[in-house]
């Protein structure tokens, strides 16, 4: 039987009120600095400006998704940003096979990486942060081998050339897609089993395995499914760019995406992922960087100031599990 909230004592309402902010921080902090931005910043509520934080926001969402799944089982997902350099040279080189071609491999390429990553987590029992990080290394440098340490420009018709441009009713394709993976990610980690044993092995991997639940194969697919999210993002980051370039695509992305993640509500402890929260984190990351440039604060304070934002956030969400 739930107690009313009004009968509750003074300090008890207190408690409760404190969470519901906490839990509720991203989205606060979210619409606060989208009204900063309308009031302060010059040329915010240019429509441009906004598609092009959308562009920019849909390959960080959906490697961001691949990231809250490897937190909610304690563990982690570094390579995410190669992968997607990775993805975007194997676009470069099988560009005269067709575009089509093209896109599926580099898609594949991102599935491979997971799948490899799965198996070092799953099978050799490899601690997550060491595979991740060995595989970042790997698939930067091989990405850069493929491509020579060069930049190849894609067709500037084609499929590649649509997912970089293509809107409806003034929203990027790429940013709506994005949302449909979000939304696909939400019904797949709530209402499957896959999803539900990647939160089970999250709260108490000794409970599931005591349990008979088939911890191994769900690593490999969390990390797998981190993997191909990252071959997709690497194909939006590539069709935006208009070109393969390893030594751009997916720079730092993964540190974004571990951020947006967490601050979004997916604690590093695991045992729960929010897929709107994430989605929200990213955003709100998204708008903060635009609106450090848009203005024109230095972009070696700006990263400070990012970083200490980045803190704060993480304090506060600690602060409220």
């Amino acid at each position: 039987m739930s107690v009313p909230a009004g009968t509750l004592p003074p300090e008890r309402r207190i408690r409760v009120s404190g969470y519901v902010l906490r839990s509720r921080s991203v989205y606060i902090a979210f619409a606060a600095l989208v009204l900063f931005d309308l009031v302060v910043t010059p040329g915010f509520r240019n429509p441009n400006v906004v598609r092009s934080l959308l562009f920019e926001a849909a390959p960080v969402i959906l490697i961001a998704l691949g990231q809250s799944l490897a937190i909610g089982t304690r563990g982690i997902d570094l390579s995410v940003g190669s992968v997607m350099a990775l993805s975007s040279a194997v676009i470069g080189i099988t560009l005269s096979l067709g575009q089509g071609v093209s896109i599926a491999a580099g898609i594949g390429a991102g599935l491979l990486c997971g799948i490899l990553n799965g198996l070092l987590v799953a099978v050799f029992r490899i601690a997550p942060l060491i595979s991740s990080l060995s595989l970042l290394v790997a698939a930067r440098g091989l990405a850069q081998a493929l491509l020579g340490g060069a930049r190849l420009d894609l067709p500037l018709d084609g499929p590649l050339a649509g997912i970089g441009q293509i809107t409806f009713h003034g929203l990027p394709m790429t940013a709506l897609l994005a949302l449909a993976v979000a939304a696909l990610f939400a019904f797949v980690v709530r209402r499957t089993t896959p999803g539900r044993y990647a939160i089970f092995v999250g709260a108490s991997r000794t409970a599931a395995v005591l349990a008979g639940h088939p911890v191994r194969a769900t690593l490999a697919f969390v990390y797998g499914l981190s993997g191909m999210l990252a071959g997709i993002a690497g194909v939006f980051a590539t069709a935006r760019l208009g070109a393969a370039d390893a030594n751009y695509i997916g720079v730092q992305f993964e540190l974004d995406a571990i951020a947006a993640a967490v601050i979004g509500g997916t604690p590093l402890s695991g045992g729960r992922i929010s897929t709107l929260g994430t989605v929200f984190g990213v955003l709100l990351l998204v708008v903060l960087d635009a609106s450090f440039i848009m203005n024109n604060v230095d972009a070696n304070y700006a990263q400070m100031l990012k970083a200490a934002f980045i803190i704060g956030a993480l304090y506060v969400q600690r602060a409220g599990a």
